[in-house]
């Protein structure tokens, strides 16, 4: 059935002349992937710092939860079970199960949705109707962009999205108990490391297509499960290290406030940029899949420290 659906879809897609699929692309690419990611770090620097790490961490254990389970289960991606399905565009490499851009955009918006009553949020009865609205339909058509353009089965966005749910609860649990803080954090890091030492030991198939080639080289994807476990380490890390040493007040909306969360945004993409460089460089020390973790562990710790610290000496607050 989720075949058939696909292949429906695929066909919608060719008959309409593709009209729908510039704003699937950009649903699922731009926004998703681009656009979104902004808003943790606006509610973390300039409106909330509790309502900030809720984004963060949700964010962060979404990316993380995700890569474990596509490493565990394995899943190919539909065009590779079915030869009759062509994706759109960019022809995804790594594995199907669950969707990683469902569990990136659903944390954030559904985190946002849960945030619309706090006094921050400005939470007027049309404010919060606005975002109980948008919201749920953003991340439907993430959800509904990543089948129509050829990626993922249905199977694969529903389970990204009740995941991000169990997520966003667990998260708010935790942080509704701040006197047990540092048990969660030890907790999160230990989670780290095993999910990091699971997906390096398993066994993954090696199945091969007409080309010769593996279906999908799961060595080469292992990094993501390195690269987003930095993400939550350096999260956690920087939400201790800012909570004891710098306990900085975020900036506010007004002129001042923009300007640094566009300044310090500018810096972090900047260090994105840089992760092909510091990963050759730390590559020979603790190999390539190291250095993805190191990066961006310093990432995250510049967003939840570094540049916290920054706008509390700006700011003088």
């Amino acid at each position: 059935m989720d075949i058939e659906y696909l292949l429906w879809l695929q066909n919608l897609r060719e008959s309409c002349g593709e009209i729908l699929t510039p704003f699937m692309v950009w649903v699922s690419d731009d926004f998703a992937e681009g656009v979104l990611l902004i808003v943790p770090f606006i509610v973390y620097w300039c409106m909330s710092k509790r309502g900030g790490m809720f984004l963060l961490l949700s964010m962060s254990i979404s990316q993380f939860l995700a890569n474990v389970v596509k490493m565990t289960f394995c899943v190919y991606r539909p065009f590779i079970r079915d030869t009759r399905l062509i994706p759109y565009g960019h022809r995804p490499s790594g594995y199907s199960f669950p969707s990683g851009h469902t569990m990136t955009a659903a944390p954030i918006l559904g985190g946002l949705a849960a945030l619309s009553r706090e006094k921050y949020m400005h939470p007027s009865r049309i404010n919060i109707f606005l975002t109980w609205l948008l919201c749920p339909v953003m991340i439907l058509a993430v959800m509904f962009s990543r089948n129509y353009l050829g990626a993922h089965t249905p199977q694969d966005v529903i389970a990204g999205l009740i995941l991000s749910v169990i997520v966003l609860y667990a998260v708010n649990v935790m942080m509704s108990h701040p006197e047990h803080e540092n048990t969660f954090a030890i907790l999160g890091i230990l989670a780290v490391i095993v999910g990091v030492a699971y997906v390096s030991l398993k066994s993954y198939p090696e199945d091969y297509g007409l080309d010769g080639k593996l279906l999908v080289n799961a060595a080469k994807k292992i990094d993501g499960v390195y690269f987003y476990g930095g993400s939550l380490a350096g999260v956690i890390a920087g939400r201790l290290i800012e909570r004891k040493y710098i306990r900085f007040t975020p900036a506010g909306l007004g002129v001042k406030g923009i300007i640094l969360a566009a300044v310090g945004y500018g810096i972090y993409t900047f260090i994105h940029s840089m992760e092909k460089y510091s990963v050759k460089f730390l590559a020979p020390f603790i190999t390539e899949w190291g250095g993805d973790f190191v990066h961006d562990f310093v990432m995250m710790i510049f967003v939840a420290a570094l540049w916290p610290f920054v706008i509390k000496k700006v700011c003088g607050k």
